[in-house]
């Protein structure tokens, strides 16, 4: 997509006429090397839990799942005055009788509500687009970025790339005036990018075998909020058996990880746990056999072709992480999981059985699984992250 961007560079018949200063050089802020938009509105004379309350209403009505779309609020914590969303939705180009040009976009937006003001923050954008017969998902960094959205003299933008720029930042500018006014306030700072100072982590322990799980409050991971198993958002069993979940076995010294949609989260031995099973042909039940603490992780569809190649190829003959374009992570205690992911749940093994073609009585399942029975493992959860 990038090399296709800068081709595009050198085309003028592909650039627009003119640029609106709403969409001007600099008005795409990148932090870290990450599109992140942020603004703060003031709210004079209103105290944080009114403006937590209000903030949580509109985003409750804006932030709704459809058949088309998983939209949906996140994390919400009225003592620490913050709330988390995912926003999903269409960007139109153009919507004509024969022409129809639209991307999917998927976003976070994160709320930080203090005593007379109330800070936002989108990040994370992504673009699921179709291109000729392919489907390609396509970072922010890659296509709204000052670099890829103007000529070499930064007086045009490419067509290509600029309705990208212009969609996402309408799209911005309306959801932080959204906030606004649900605040009843009409005066807030001009959009811009804060830079956050990144959360040092541990360094992963050797084995995750021996790795210990830190004590409360000690368990930050970069980029997501901390949930208790009760707090878990959405509806699981469709995102398992339509969304799908990897399972991720093993340390920063070795891990493997696979698509998987049959497990659930339960209670047991007064633990929270989650459940999952895996064939023992599969690659990942080595490192689930050999580890002590492994990761269930969940993701949007723009991740569908990623969770689609895991589920299809083995680690054993290749590099799964580098073909599936996911970026891995370290968890505090060190267990591995995705930064792609909007929810990661890490489980500590309590029971791990393998089931034998008696124990499956269900007719129709005994003649397709019976000959290679699928092994069982519960997990305590000990730490649930969502962004």
């Amino acid at each position: 997509m990038k090399r296709l961007m800068l081709i595009l560079l050198f085309i003028p018949g592909l650039l627009h006429a003119q640029i609106d200063p709403k969409y001007a050089e600099g008005t795409v802020p990148v932090v870290d090397g990450k599109v992140v938009f942020t603004k703060n509105i003031p709210a004079p004379g209103q105290g944080k839990d009114a403006i937590y309350n209000a903030l949580l209403q509109w985003a409750n009505q804006r932030f709704l799942p459809d058949e088309e779309f998983q939209s949906r609020v996140l994390f919400s914590d009225a003592q620490a005055g913050q709330i988390a969303c995912l926003g999903q939705q269409y960007l139109v180009f153009t919507d004509k009788a024969l022409a129809l040009d639209r991307a999917t976009v998927n976003y976070q937006l994160a709320i930080n509500c203090q005593d007379g003001q109330a800070q936002l923050k989108i990040s994370a954008i992504r673009y699921l687009y179709n291109i000729g017969d392919n489907r390609e998902v396509i970072a922010a960094e890659d296509q709204i970025t000052d670099e890829y959205s103007f000529n070499k003299k930064k007086d045009k933008l490419i067509k290509a790339t600029g309705k990208f720029r212009i969609a996402t930042i309408d799209l911005v500018n309306a959801t932080f005036d959204e906030a606004t006014a649900a605040l009843g306030t009409t005066t807030a700072t001009a959009t811009t990018a804060t830079p956050v100072a990144p959360v040092q982590q541990p360094a992963p322990a050797p084995s995750a075998q021996t790795a210990a799980i830190p004590a409360s409050g000690a368990s930050a991971l970069e980029g997501y909020k901390q949930i208790t198993p009760d707090k878990i958002p959405g509806n699981i069993y469709k995102m398992l058996s339509e969304d799908w979940m990897l399972i991720t076995a093993g340390n920063a010294g070795g891990f493997n990880m696979m698509t998987a949609s049959w497990g659930g989260l339960g209670h047991l031995y007064n633990k929270p746990v989650a459940f999952c099973f895996i064939n023992p042909t599969r690659y990942t039940i080595g490192f689930m056999e050999a580890n002590d603490t492994y990761t269930l992780t969940f993701y949007t569809e723009t991740y569908r072709d990623a969770l689609n190649y895991c589920g299809s190829h083995s680690g054993r003959d290749g590099n799964k992480v580098q073909a599936s374009g996911l970026t891995p992570v370290t968890t505090p205690s060190g267990s591995q999981a995705f930064s792609e992911a909007w929810m990661i749940i890490e489980c500590r093994k309590m029971v791990e059985q393998q089931f034998t073609p008696e124990a499956i009585l269900d007719p129709a399942a005994k003649a397709q699984w019976g000959k290679e029975p699928h092994k069982m493992f519960i997990g305590e959860i000990i730490n649930i992250w969502v962004k």
